[in-house]
């Protein structure tokens, strides 16, 4: 009797054992497939949807783009991109890389800005530049994160760490209006603080 009870206690140890041996080894192994199966697939399908981005951006893609408008005044807007990139639900917005835009007055003097980036609206020319922002007219220069473009309204607003200087002084400020018509400089800032102006020497 005790024989046959230590042979029933051998069996259901020896069941136990190969449960266990195969919950961990074989069980485990579909599983980790099946997860790695899962991730090739979420790869596969992230490189096709790139693929397609790219020929869409590539589709939209113009190079060395080039834009003007005359005003009522016979004033010339000119703006041009080594590259540009059409917005697909937009046809009307152009999104510019290494840009340069000029406004030529009638009386020849002008006005040149240059940045890395640009969004630009070929309906009413409006552009808002960013990156490594720089005006110069004459020899005054004005560089700022941040500038809107409004040809039609006749005002440039340079926004955010706005720097202006020429030979004898800088200013820093957070707002800079320009009407581009008189070409007055109007300096303000965000809640109250001081626009500091500093003389060269």
């Amino acid at each position: 009797m005790y024989k046959t009870l230590i042979q029933l206690v051998l069996l259901l140890i020896l069941i136990f054992i190969i449960f266990f041996i195969f919950n961990k080894y074989f069980y485990n192994e579909d599983k980790i497939d099946t997860t790695n199966n899962n991730n090739t697939l979420n790869i596969e399908k992230n490189n096709f949807l790139n693929k397609k981005l790219d020929n869409k951006n590539v589709n939209n893609e113009i190079i060395n783009l080039l834009y003007e408008k005359f005003d009522i005044r016979g004033n010339k807007y000119l703006i041009k991109a080594k590259k540009g990139i059409l917005d697909s639900e937009n046809p009307n917005i152009i999104y510019m890389n290494t840009v340069e835009a000029s406004l030529i007055y009638i009386n020849n003097e002008k006005l040149t800005i240059y940045s890395k980036e640009a969004i630009f609206n070929k309906e009413n020319f409006k552009t808002t530049f960013s990156k490594n922002i720089k005006l110069i007219y004459k020899e005054q220069v004005l560089e700022s994160d941040t500038l809107e473009f409004l040809i039609d309204k006749n005002i440039a607003i340079f926004k955010d760490n706005v720097k202006y200087y020429n030979q004898n002084i800088e200013a820093f400020s957070d707002i800079v209006i320009i009407n581009l018509l008189t070409k007055e400089i109007d300096i303000k800032s965000k809640n109250q603080k001081k626009i500091r102006i500093r003389k060269k020497n």
